[in-house]
């Protein structure tokens, strides 16, 4: 039986990326016990280690990849904190990953804690923008910045918005959010081209 436990277990490990969907429940598990509801308008924060299976082959800091394995949990604890996960599940939509930037200011090295801390920063009829901050704990230092759209399926922001606290004032669009949104713009004209 034992025998047999270890290979269902190790089969799961090559099928599928089971450290990631243990890590999403963990941190929404930790999030429920631990952590109050917030408003649309406030911060969300997770915190994370940079553990020898977060870096690059120089051995001396965290894989790029790694960021943005660490923005799904961010955005997963805010959608869960401030009630866009409930509004969404209700009709049955969908938050889709349109597109994301990022800035790396300084590494985040290796055996490092940091806190990811996550804020919606603008949205439109169709799409949420999140502003997703990697700080070093020990320095409170931003190591990088990135931005997610969200692109909502199945409702409008509108609905998505109903019944949460915090977005009465809509903000201006940021002027790096908009020059971003003008590069993907020209980007998807370029390959609507070629298609």
């Amino acid at each position: 039986m034992l025998c047999f436990t270890m290979v269902v277990v190790m089969l799961m490990y090559i099928i599928w990326e089971v450290n990631y969907f243990l890590n999403v429940a963990f941190v929404i598990a930790f999030g429920r016990l631990f952590d109050k509801k917030r408003k649309l308008n406030e911060t969300t924060t997770i915190y994370g280690f940079c553990t020898p299976s977060d870096v690059d082959i120089f051995l001396r800091h965290m894989n790029n990849a790694r960021y943005m394995r660490k923005l799904d949990f961010a955005r997963f604890h805010f959608y869960d904190r401030t009630g866009l996960y409930k509004n969404i599940s209700a009709v049955n939509g969908h938050a889709l990953q349109g597109a994301t930037t990022i800035r790396y200011r300084r590494t985040i090295p290796i055996f490092t804690a940091f806190k990811v801390e996550t804020k919606l920063v603008y949205w439109d009829d169709k799409t949420i923008f999140i502003e997703h901050q990697f700080i070093s704990t020990n320095d409170n230092f931003v190591r990088a910045i990135a931005v997610s759209k969200q692109s909502i399926i199945g409702l409008s922001v509108d609905d998505l918005f109903k019944g949460l606290e915090g977005f009465e004032k809509k903000p201006t669009c940021p002027p790096e959010i908009s020059h971003w949104l003008e590069s993907v713009e020209i980007s998807s004209a370029k390959l609507r081209k070629k298609d």
